[in-house]
């Protein structure tokens, strides 16, 4: 068996999507659906309520007023809001751990994904971008594809980085020199494998290389691509591969960002991730973890 198919074969093995999200996903696109139907499915899982409830209260999220049931969250929030804090707590287990291929510690690849994906709203609402929903989700998901390659980028480490110094190549393409596939592509496959919908799947597939996106997707693939780039400049997420990679000035241009409007966009990630940061904090021996209590 080929690096390649062996990688591709592994993606079968990570679990699937809990179902609590799958049946959110069913129900948004559900134009007849209520308010109390989509209450229920989160309240059957009294810690997923809790998590839920924190985060609406969070300053992130900006109610001074406290939220106090998951109807009112959903009122409040909007039915997509939702599904991205249920995505967050879903994901959290199989993202946050120590991947060694990518010299990342326990909270390296968490930390970036959600900045990417924090990043990716800002960027929307700065530039004024329509229709981008998934822009949070897609954001929160590019980099799933490197819990299932670094085993194998760990063994080709070497191999890897030599391609990197001596032909100066990003680390993605190096990936893809040495395995046969790169963590942009593992992850599209997981993502589609989870029937998230394909704009999701895009952002994950080339943000790295956003010239080679579909024209449909063509907006969201370089969003990811500059947010993903400027959360590793802000300093989330510098494994091994986090300095060797550029950002692509077609896809900078196509968006029209402006230096001020990046700086502006950057001092709204080191706020939000202070306060998201901490929620999302490793379990303390003999406590629970930070989005395992009821907001206080």
């Amino acid at each position: 068996m080929t690096e390649r198919k062996a990688i591709l074969a592994q993606v079968g093995s990570v679990p699937s999507l809990p179902s609590v999200v799958l049946e959110l996903r069913k129900y948004l696109n559900d134009p007849e659906v209520s308010f109390d139907q989509l209450a229920r499915v989160i309240e059957f899982d009294p810690g997923l309520t809790a998590n839920v409830l924190q985060l609406a209260n969070s300053a992130y999220f900006g109610w001074t007023r406290t939220i106090k049931t998951v109807k009112e969250a959903i009122t409040r929030l909007g039915t997509n809001r939702i599904f991205q804090m249920v995505l967050c707590m879903s994901v959290a287990p199989l993202v946050r751990k120590p991947i060694k291929g990518y010299d990342t510690d326990g909270e390296g690849l968490w930390k970036h994904s959600i900045a990417t994906a924090i990043c990716a709203e800002q960027l929307v609402e700065v530039l004024g971008l329509p229709d981008l929903e998934e822009a949070f989700t897609a954001g929160l998901l590019h980099d799933m594809g490197k819990g299932v390659l670094g085993t194998f980028v760990e063994i080709d480490d070497e191999a890897i980085k030599e391609i990197v110094r001596t032909d100066n190549l990003s680390f993605n393409e190096a990936e893809q020199m040495v395995l046969g596939i790169d963590h942009a592509e593992v992850a599209a496959e997981l993502l589609r494998a989870w029937n998230l919908p394909e704009v999701v799947v895009e952002g994950a597939r080339w943000h790295h290389q956003p010239q080679h996106a579909a024209a449909e997707h063509q907006q969201l693939v370089d969003l990811i691509h500059v947010a993903d780039f400027l959360c590793m400049s802000f300093g989330f997420g510098q494994g091994v591969d986090g300095l060797q990679y550029r950002l692509n000035e077609q896809a900078n241009d196509r968006l029209g960002l402006k230096v001020s409007q990046a700086e502006a966009v950057g001092s709204k990630i080191m706020i939000a991730m202070e306060e998201l940061g901490n929620m999302f904090a490793p379990a303390k021996k003999g406590k629970p973890d930070g989005v395992q209590h009821s907001p206080g």
